[in-house]
C-alpha cells in the first residue's frame, strides 16, 4: 500500500512524537538497579492524596461509560473560575483540548501565529488540519509579543501563547501579557497555554480569566491537572472559552476522550488544598537549590516560573544526556528544539536532585 496516497497531507508534515526512554528502558539498557526520571515535568511529590483515594473509590465504576460533557466538573470549574459552564470544555489532557480545538478552528491555508520556541504540539496541530504554522523570533529565549503582533496578516486565524513557556521556564510580565491580548483583533483567537500558571508567583500572573469575564471573548485559555495535581498518568485538562467555541468544539470532540476515573480524581484534586500548597513550597525549596548549584558549577540557565529548567551544559546534549543516563538519571536534551548544547531538567525531590548534580558533575568533570 502506497500510504502518500492515503495519507491526510497535513499528517504527512507532522513528526511522530517521541518520547524519552522510561525508567525500566534505561534500567534494563544500562543494568541498572534504580533511575531516577527529570525529563517530563511530572510532579515529584506524586499526586494528590485525595485524588488517590478517589481512584480506589470509583474502582467499581470503570465497566460504565464517563459523562461525555463531564457536567461535574464543569460545573465545580465554573464556580472556582466565575464562569458559566457552557464556557468550559474538558479534554484529554491539555494536549488533547489543543487537538480539540484546532479540529473545530483550524482550515486549510489558515495562518497560526506561534513563538519559533515553544510546545510542539502547536505545529502539530496546525500541519495536521493543513494550516499555516507562522514563527516569530524569540528575543533572545524570551517570546516577543511585539513581533508576534507585526506578523498578523489577514490570513491570521489564530494565535499560540504558551505562559509560562515550554521549554525555556520563562513568564512573561503581567502587564504585556494584558496589553498584548487587547491589542490581538478580535477576530483573532488569542490562545493562551497556562499549564504551569500554578508555579508561577501570584504577582507574576496574569489575570487572563479576569480578563476574559470582562469581554475579551476571542481569548481561549488552557490549563491542566498533569503539573500541579500530579494527574499526568490519567490524562485530563480544560479549556474556557467563548459559549459559542466551546459549542464548536464539543461537535468534533470525542465523546468519551475523558475517562471515569479522571474527572472523579479531577474533582477531589481541586479540594486537596494541603498538597497543592506543599507542592509549591517543594518546588521552590528545590529551585533554590539547583540556582546554588548551577551557580557554583558556572552553569548557564533561564531562571524558572515553572517545575522545570532549561540549562546550558555547553557541551552535545545528547551525549551530555546519554551520559547521565548511564549514571541513572533522566533529563530531556534539548536538540530537537534548536538547543543543541542544553537540557531541560525537572525539579525533582530533593534526593533526586542532589543525585541530578552529583552525576552532572561526574559527567562535566567538575
Amino acid at each position: 500500500m502506497n500510504i502518500e496516497k492515503i495519507a491526510n497531507s497535513g499528517a504527512l508534515k507532522t513528526r511522530p512524537y517521541v518520547a524519552g526512554k522510561s525508567k525500566k528502558e534505561v534500567m534494563q539498557e544500562f543494568n541498572l538497579s534504580s533511575v531516577i526520571k527529570m525529563a517530563s515535568n511530572e510532579n515529584p511529590g506524586g499526586s494528590s492524596p485525595l485524588a488517590r483515594k478517589a481512584l480506589e473509590k470509583i474502582a467499581d465504576q470503570v465497566h460504565l461509560y464517563p459523562d461525555p460533557v463531564n457536567r461535574e466538573l464543569r460545573s465545580k470549574l465554573a464556580g472556582r473560575l466565575s464562569v458559566s459552564e457552557d464556557q468550559i470544555t474538558v479534554g484529554n489532557g491539555a494536549d488533547g483540548v489543543i487537538y480539540n480545538l484546532g479540529m473545530a478552528v483550524i482550515g486549510q491555508g489558515d495562518e497560526i501565529i506561534l513563538p519559533e520556541l515553544t510546545f510542539a504540539v502547536y505545529e502539530t496541530i496546525i500541519r495536521i488540519m493543513r494550516g499555516e504554522p507562522v514563527f516569530t523570533r524569540m528575543d533572545g529565549l524570551r517570546i516577543d509579543l511585539d513581533h508576534i503582533l507585526d506578523h498578523i496578516g489577514n490570513r491570521t486565524k489564530a494565535v499560540f501563547l504558551c505562559n509560562p513557556n515550554n521549554p525555556t521556564g520563562d513568564a512573561l510580565p503581567p502587564a504585556e501579557v494584558e496589553e498584548f491580548l487587547n491589542r490581538v483583533p478580535e477576530h483573532i483567537l488569542c490562545i493562551v497555554d497556562e499549564a504551569y500558571i500554578d508555579f508561577t508567583p501570584q504577582e507574576y500572573r496574569p489575570d487572563t480569566f479576569g480578563i476574559f469575564r470582562r469581554g475579551k471573548r476571542n481569548l481561549f485559555i488552557i490549563r491542566t491537572f498533569s503539573k500541579i495535581y500530579g494527574l499526568a498518568g490519567l490524562r485530563i485538562g480544560y479549556g474556557v472559552g467563548d459559549s459559542g467555541l466551546v459549542n464548536l468544539i464539543h461537535r468534533v470532540k470525542p465523546p468519551f476522550d475523558v475517562s471515569i476515573a479522571a474527572e472523579y480524581c479531577a474533582l477531589q484534586a481541586l479540594d486537596d488544598r494541603d498538597f497543592y500548597r506543599e507542592t509549591l513550597q517543594q518546588i521552590d525549596k528545590e529551585k533554590a537549590y539547583f540556582y546554588r548549584e548551577l551557580d557554583s558549577l558556572g552553569i548557564s540557565y533561564i531562571p524558572t516560573y515553572t517545575n522545570f529548567l532549561l540549562i546550558d551544559v555547553g557541551d552535545d546534549t545528547v551525549e551530555i544526556s546519554k551520559k547521565l543516563m548511564k549514571r541513572g538519571v533522566i533529563v530531556r536534551p534539548m536538540n530537537g528544539y534548536g538547543l543543541p548544547t542544553s537540557i531541560r531538567v525537572t525539579l525533582g525531590l530533593h534526593q533526586e536532585n542532589v543525585a541530578f548534580f552529583k552525576a552532572l558533575r561526574e559527567v562535566l568533570n567538575r
